[in-house]
């Protein structure tokens, strides 16, 4: 019982309050809080549709933790691998925990006539696609308007539970033998095909089972996300600068593969510009960590490299985060587009001549990637785009995008510039 109560003071946080899901729980919360938790965010629309056929009227506002506990009940009847009874119980108990006794009879009688109408509500389900899909009409609309050959893969993908992914330190053991290492602890894994240091595990386990977690001889970051590190073309003695920084995976893989360089990693979050602190302190490496903005940032003797990882819709990402789907708004995208151009604008001051910039974001929409782009191309002369030599993701006009794929890689875009004189 304790977990749906938790369940239904997580989720009000993030339907209510607009917080996002992994801001809202807290270290107490059980796996079976967080499984429900992610459960009825991936699948909402499609919950929400059920209740509405199921209740003869909605109920009062005051009353919005018993529908949200209602959606968890409906989700923990349709996918959580025990019998209905169990679920519908629990849900029912956790009404004399909010002490609201009089909605005992009210929840019992919705679900169990959820249980015996389940088959002809799901098919009602399948007659609208962003209800079946669980995806925001916007949000199908431009995956179908710019992705029509890849829709299934991506609305699969972002349905699922993304996979483990980790990055092997390569300056400090190679890949064949840190998978040993794993397979000594009965751990399963097979490589990455894009990288030399993706490795991914057949069931995802607590970092500090991975062997050599904490003397840095691994991190978990997703395949696609450890593309940016490559892409930057580093030499000895380059300065490089890595905006927008935080949490820092791109930062420490930048320090794991390149010696001789001077890095600068800043963010204007000071919050999460801790997190850089702690995993450059358990990897061991050291760089010049900023609290600070690109706009406001400056540099006398310029970067020779700079990776912009530009704050996005995070669309690419909706698998490992799926209250993107219910926190973003269309409108959105529009003011991310010319934060994007703005941002982009401000580190190409920064960026020496001759040096290369890399444009990435964890986003499939092409508002924020290659038109981006080619705003910023048709206004900077100054501006080439390099191609990128790669057999993954699908080229554009600008760059290279990855989509998300169920047993693969999140989503990203990727754009490689190069700066002349002019």
């Amino acid at each position: 019982m304790q977990e749906y109560l938790a369940t239904t003071q997580i989720l009000n946080a993030v339907l209510h309050k607009g917080r996002s899901l992994d801001a809202s729980f807290s270290k107490t919360n059980s796996p079976l809080t967080k499984q429900i938790c992610y459960g009825v965010i991936r699948h909402y629309y499609e919950l929400e549709f059920y209740l509405a056929q199921l209740l003869n009227k909605p109920l009062a506002k005051k009353h919005q933790d018993l529908h949200i506990l209602l959606l968890a009940g409906l989700y923990s009847i349709s996918h959580l691998r025990r019998p209905s009874h169990t679920s519908v119980n629990a849900v029912v108990e956790t009404t004399m925990l909010m002490k609201k006794h009089w909605a005992k009879g009210l929840l019992n009688g919705v679900l169990r006539n959820y249980i015996r109408n389940q088959a002809k509500l799901t098919a009602q389900s399948q007659q609208d696609e962003a209800i079946s899909s669980n995806h925001p009409p916007w949000l199908l609309h431009q995956i179908k308007q710019h992705f029509p050959q890849y829709i299934e893969q991506i609305l699969s993908a972002n349905n699922h539970q993304a996979p483990m992914t980790l990055r092997v330190n390569l300056s400090r053991i190679s890949r064949d033998d840190y998978q040993m290492l794993l397979k000594e602890q009965n751990i399963n894994s097979s490589s990455g095909t894009i990288t030399n240091s993706a490795l991914y595990l057949e069931t995802p386990i607590q970092v500090d089972e991975l062997p050599g977690f904490k003397d840095g001889l691994v991190s978990v970051q997703d395949e696609a996300s450890q593309i940016a590190a490559t892409l930057l073309n580093i030499s000895p003695g380059n300065r490089i600068l890595d905006a927008c920084a935080a949490p820092g995976g791109k930062t420490c893989h930048i320090l794991e593969q390149a010696q001789n360089i001077t890095l600068t990693a800043i963010d204007i979050d000071n919050r999460r510009l801790q997190k850089i602190h702690e995993n450059l302190n358990r990897l061991k490496y050291q760089c010049i960590v900023s609290n600070d903005g690109l706009e406001s940032h400056t540099s006398n003797d310029g970067y020779d490299r700079i990776l912009l990882d530009a704050p996005c819709s995070a669309t690419g990402i909706i698998r490992r985060h799926p209250d993107i789907k219910l926190l973003r708004r269309e409108s959105d995208i529009k003011n991310l587009a010319i934060t994007q151009l703005t941002l982009l604008q401000s580190a190409w001051k920064l960026l020496n001549n001759d040096g290369e910039l890399i444009y990435s974001t964890c986003s499939i929409l092409p508002a924020e990637n290659e038109n981006v782009i080619a705003a910023f191309i048709a206004n900077n002369d100054s501006a080439v785009v390099l191609s990128i030599d790669a057999q993954w993701g699908y080229k554009t006009n600008s760059g290279v995008q990855i989509l998300p794929s169920r047993e693969s890689t999140d989503g990203f875009f990727y754009a490689r510039l190069k700066k002349q004189a002019v």
